[in-house]
């Protein structure tokens, strides 16, 4: 039996952890976003996620997020299926990105097949799986025509319920959401992930800078009627500096806060780095802006070097590119790797896009004219192939490593990080669901918890126990409030006489 001195000391924990308990949950308010910003700046602070015990999900829990990528704005890479459709077409037919895709079907059966997709490509099953494996933030990517498009355009739109649908289930299962901006009209860099492959137009147009602001505005008022749930707005993904000035792309993200501000004062702003580096990012940041977190995106595939590189420089490297990021990341505003992967190749179908090959087998076209890779014989097969039944045993331990590697760095000394993507059709390397699954992602403990269920509360008078409607719980706090104090006094008294007949026993 423990001494006196050590039970009270037990009573009281317990009084005081029931007395924290006993306070009402509060509901998301400015205050409270306020302090998340203060929160995840600190995260990089706590110390490394043990298996065994959680981390303070409130206060120094780090953004360990994944991509809902290719759903609401769909690429070739994540999704072939969708494309695969049209390769009996000539070459100069087979649509490339959602323009040329909704182009080539039309606008109902595209909006058919994209309602289809949309409604089966993410479920709640996944986001249920993911926040069991320590994801507690999602990011979702989003074009810009789910909120202004014209007659003129091939696009269709509709993704909003969709889109209101995973945030119901974020809200449940108590994930906290990025909305992204991930295309703009005109296209902010010329990539299929923007919508539209080719030669980008998006600042050559005021009318396209205006169309950008009105949907960022859109979207930020589902961040503000979901205020408990959207926590971040990035305002543009991946805008090119090497397609734009930087002073342009600077000049457009100070308008985008001065909009964002005026819609949501409190939530959070992030820009993309736009493929500068660290040292020349505080060219990219207002010294006003309050909130914000700079987006990069860290990848060793899309290099002719890196990927001649072999295992253990690949390792190696994480550090090196992570170096100039983290100093930023303490003397500026504060960074989340927004996507970042397990892929060290350039093999898996359509990455590079649709109908270009790969730098892996020499492939690309305009980039590599011959086969890039560490062997003497480059192959996109067995480790390198779509088929993860076919890895090794050591690659499977080297994509561990490699994961870890990266993790080390970005869940504990930057904001956090958002892994593309949460699922894909068939590239392992890519796929946040498949490579836990098969270890070469670590489960972190759960901290994305779900909300209460008001709809039936249990509320304890003085002399009744009633059942509480959704309406009546939900009109004030204060029947929930007494009613787990009520608890909180009946077991505290509990434990007190408790104490007080074991000191009287000398036990």
């Amino acid at each position: 039996m423990k001494p006196p001195t050590l039970v009270a000391s037990t009573t009281s924990a317990l009084l005081l952890a029931l007395a924290v308990l006993a306070s009402p949950p509060l509901p998301a308010s400015s205050e409270s976003k306020s302090a998340l910003a203060a929160s995840i700046q600190t995260a990089a602070a706590s110390p490394a996620v043990s298996d065994t015990e959680p981390d303070n999900v409130f206060d120094t829990t780090p953004i360990r997020g994944a991509n809902i990528g290719g759903v609401f704005l769909i690429e070739p890479f994540i999704k072939p299926s969708l494309f695969d459709q049209f390769l009996s077409r000539n070459k100069a037919d087979i649509p490339v990105d959602e323009w040329t895709f909704t182009a080539a079907l039309g606008k109902v059966e595209a909006k058919r097949q994209l309602e289809d997709h949309w409604d089966t490509f993410v479920t709640r099953d996944h986001l249920e799986v993911m926040a069991e494996s320590g994801i507690n933030w999602i990011r979702i990517p989003i074009g810009y025509w789910a909120f202004n498009l014209t007659d003129d355009e091939p696009y269709v739109d509709g993704q909003v319920p969709y889109i209101e649908r995973v945030l119901e289930w974020s809200r449940d299962i108590g994930l906290k959401v990025e909305l992204d901006l991930h295309g703009a009209p005109g296209s902010q860099n010329g990539y299929d992930n923007s919508g539209r492959r080719g030669v980008p137009e998006w600042l050559h147009s005021r009318i396209n800078v205006d169309r950008t602001l009105d949907a960022l505005a859109k979207m930020t008022k589902i961040a503000v009627d979901w205020s408990d749930v959207v926590y971040g707005i990035q305002i543009l993904n991946e805008p090119s500096r090497w397609k734009w000035e930087v002073k342009d792309i600077f000049a457009f993200y100070n308008e985008a806060y001065d909009l964002v501000r005026s819609i949501a004062p409190d939530v959070l702003f992030m820009i993309h780095d736009t493929f500068l580096g660290p040292k020349e990012w505080p060219t990219l940041v207002a010294p006003r802006w309050t909130q914000a977190l700079m987006d990069t995106h860290i990848y060793q595939m899309f290099d002719n070097y890196m990927v001649t590189m072999n295992e253990t420089a690949h390792i190696d490297m994480v550090a090196k590119m992570a170096e100039d990021i983290t100093k930023f990341d303490k003397s500026n505003i504060g960074v989340v790797v927004g996507e970042f992967s397990a892929a060290t190749h350039d093999c898996t179908k359509y990455i590079n896009g649709l109908g270009r090959g790969s730098r892996w087998e020499g492939t690309l076209e305009g980039i590599a004219d011959h086969p890039l890779c560490p062997f003497a014989t480059c192959s996109c097969t067995g480790d390198y192939g779509s088929n993860y039944t076919e890895y090794s045993a050591h690659y499977k331990r080297f994509l561990r490593s490699y994961i870890d590697a990266q993790l080390a760095i970005y869940d504990q000394e930057l904001a956090g990080w958002f892994f593309w993507n949460f699922r894909t059709e068939g590239a392992p390397e890519w796929d946040y669901i498949l490579g836990v699954e098969q270890g070469w992602i670590p489960s972190f403990p759960r901290t994305a918890m779900p909300k209460l269920d008001e709809s039936s509360i249990i509320v304890f008078d003085d002399a009744q126990t009633t059942h509480a409607t959704s309406s009546e719980a939900s009109s004030s706090q204060y029947q929930f409030t007494k009613s787990v104090r009520g608890i909180v006094v009946t077991l505290g008294m509990a434990a007190a006489t408790a104490y007080c007949i074991l000191f009287s026993l000398g036990l």
